[in-house]
């Protein structure tokens, strides 16, 4: 028997518990407004999660972490499909982490990406009754009940949040008197507190972080609380127009209706310039148009100053992606790093070698390969 609905019907948590209770063995697919997740049960209990935004890949756990480097991670995906291993066998092999911080992170990003799901505002599920997990896969055993408590915990603290951040485009600066009047501060709140610079924002710190939008959210929120920081700018408050916009625009991206969609959302931003999802939404519906093409051999490197760069009004993805250019990462390589989707990157990516930011290269082997003679 399957299940089918949508999430503003009936809530992540009584389609969890009713999977649980009927103790059902298959495959969840939830879909968001730019990500889906698939959640594997065996005997009503969680086994697995996969989930289609980067930043819930292993690598970008064990980044944030700071277990790995950026190169050993690229390093380590290049070699997977010669390998045919998952990703976490082949850093074990390499004696880069321990099967013990494997099994630990795998669990932390499950429990994470099911607890993201709980925070969405819309979206649809489908329950496929019997469904296998994949062959190649760290099955865990985890009891629903748990993250129920946990998820609905979290929306409760959500909305708290909002009330007082209300996007990822706020800005807030540290508060040096408090600061000064708590020391010593946790090694958590101490380095959060110097990243700020009362210009950078909470969608910066995410990404530079390499840590969830909750994590974040939540500890500048509890900064907040302390005293210890100031509001600088809320951001753009998230209304119900926006997202009944976005709702309906990715409903016509499934349906493939992909110049509607383009419309929808160009609609959209014009309202709310700075709507993040609008904004990453857009730039997988023009890749998938066809409106940006970029060779993934290309070499990239900066054709700008670092001076030049600062003053280039890049959003964070855009700055991530740029100052990993350096003359010897192709644009595959970054792709394989970066916590965006490939869509997304390949649009970046395009609009910064247009504007001159970036250039690119063929690889070495490739230009130096000498070509056919005529017959």
């Amino acid at each position: 028997m399957g299940l089918k609905g949508d999430l503003t019907t009936m809530a992540l948590e009584d389609v969890l518990q009713w999977l649980a209770v009927g103790k059902k063995t298959g495959i969840l697919e939830l879909h968001g407004f730019l990500h889906s997740k698939r959640v594997s049960f065996a005997g009503g209990r969680i086994s697995g999660v996969w989930s289609t935004d980067p930043r819930e890949y292993l690598g970008q756990y064990l980044l944030a972490f700071n277990r790995i480097t950026e190169e050993q991670l690229r390093e380590a995906l290049a070699s997977q499909e010669d390998e045919n291993q998952l990703l976490g066998r082949i850093l074990v092999n390499r004696q880069l982490v321990t099967e013990a911080e494997i099994r630990r992170i795998v669990q932390l990003k499950v429990d994470e990406s099911l607890y993201d799901a709980f925070l969405w505002e819309f979206g649809t599920f489908e329950f496929f009754d019997g469904a296998a997990p994949p062959q190649k896969a760290m099955l865990l055993s985890l009891d629903v009940t748990g993250i129920v408590l946990e998820g609905a915990r979290r929306v409760d603290e959500w909305k708290r949040i909002k009330k007082v951040i209300w996007s990822g485009d706020a800005v807030v600066e540290a508060v040096p008197e408090a600061i000064a009047e708590q020391l010593p501060l946790v090694p958590q709140d101490a380095d959060v507190l110097a990243r700020l610079n009362g210009t950078k924002t909470l969608d910066q710190l995410v990404i530079e972080m390499r840590a969830t939008d909750f994590k974040i959210h939540k500890q500048v929120f509890d900064l907040h609380e302390k005293g210890l920081i100031r509001v600088v700018h809320p951001g753009g408050r998230i209304g119900e127009y926006s997202g009944l916009h976005l709702q309906r625009a990715r409903r016509m991206v499934e349906q493939e209706m992909l110049k509607e969609a383009q419309v929808e959302l160009r609609k959209l931003l014009e309202e709310e310039p700075d709507l993040p999802e609008a904004v990453r939404m857009l730039d997988v519906v023009d890749h998938m148009l066809g409106d940006t093409q970029v060779d993934e051999n290309l070499v990239l490197e900066l054709a700008v100053s670092l001076d030049d760069l600062m003053q280039a009004s890049l959003g964070p993805n855009e700055a991530f992606l740029a100052t990993r250019a350096n003359g010897v990462w192709t644009v595959k390589d970054i792709i394989s790093i970066a916590p965006f989707t490939h869509e997304e990157c390949l649009t970046i990516f395009s609009k910064l070698l247009k504007r001159g930011i970036l250039k690119g290269q063929a690889p070495a082997q490739e230009s130096a390969r000498p070509q056919a003679r005529p017959n």
